[in-house]
């Protein structure tokens, strides 16, 4: 390899790790404010917190370990559109068509399913979904894997059409389209159904809050301000977010998940 060879390969492996770097970070961002939207938190982010790093990271493993899971069913898919590439251009055409129709419709409905889920922790609903985004059920993670493998097919399907194609056309912008609202909803689904549930229990409220009885929970924290979860003299469930540093000096006597906090069960 002469010099200017290596050089250029070390500018290629910069380029790769700086997108790599940001498209982690832009992935977690998207996990943590899908987090707090499903908890019912808000408590304000900035562009710059190391959380995301860490959110990111976590996403990726679980993206690798799903798509792990699901590589016999992608191999059996990638048999099946071979099989498929045999039939003649009109049969083909129908089949694709239908496909893509399938897959929308899919995509809408895990869109649905991710995005009402909301405010768990203040409505107190106990419906599936919800349940889901508490740890309670197994549907978050059937659904995360259904999604992971579905954005795995689509894309597989999308580099495949257009290479036998050779152009754009109104079908493989469509199914473009689809694949990248599968992506883009990925860390989302990761944020409301499997991100950190890890829920500390502190042994009183800082001073500057009032309304608040114990038990009280620190359920989330971005930036500088964390949420806090608790019940008022009247068993009404309430969030109040405050600045970090009011936290300093309060003792956390106990570490449990968002599901324990509902339930006043935490160990």
């Amino acid at each position: 390899m002469t010099g200017d060879e290596f050089v250029a390969a070390v500018k290629n492996a910069a380029v790769a790790l700086t997108s790599l770097s940001g498209a982690i970070y832009a992935c977690g961002y998207l996990v943590v404010r899908a987090r707090a939207r499903a908890l019912g938190a808000d408590p304000g982010f900035a562009l710059v917190d190391q959380a995301y790093i860490f959110a990111g990271f976590r996403f990726l493993l679980v993206l690798f370990i799903s798509l792990l899971i699901c590589m016999p069913a992608l191999l059996l898919l990638r048999w099946l559109g071979r099989q498929a590439g045999r039939l003649g251009t009109d049969w083909l055409f129908v089949l694709e068509a239908g496909g893509v129709a399938l897959a929308a419709a899919a995509t809408v409905a895990a869109y649905v399913a991710t995005t009402s889920v909301s405010g768990v922790l203040l409505s107190g609903s106990r419906d599936w979904l919800a349940g889901a985004a508490l740890g309670r059920n197994g549907f978050g993670a059937l659904l995360g894997l259904a999604t992971t493998a579905g954005a795995a097919a689509a894309l597989l399907w999308t580099r495949g059409y257009f290479a036998r194609a050779g152009a754009v056309d109104p079908l493989g912008a469509a199914l473009a389209l689809n694949t990248g609202l599968l992506i883009a909803l990925l860390p989302v689904q990761h944020g409301v159904f499997h991100a950190d549930r890890t829920a500390r229990r502190l042994e009183a409220a800082p001073h500057s809050v009032t309304g608040l009885v114990s038990p009280v929970w620190t359920v989330d924290r971005a930036a500088d301000r964390v949420t806090l979860f608790g019940r008022g003299p009247d068993g009404q469930a309430r969030l109040v977010t405050v600045k970090a540093d009011q936290l300093d000096g309060v003792p956390v006597v106990a570490v449990g998940t968002i599901g324990d906090v509902l339930e006043g069960s935490g160990k």
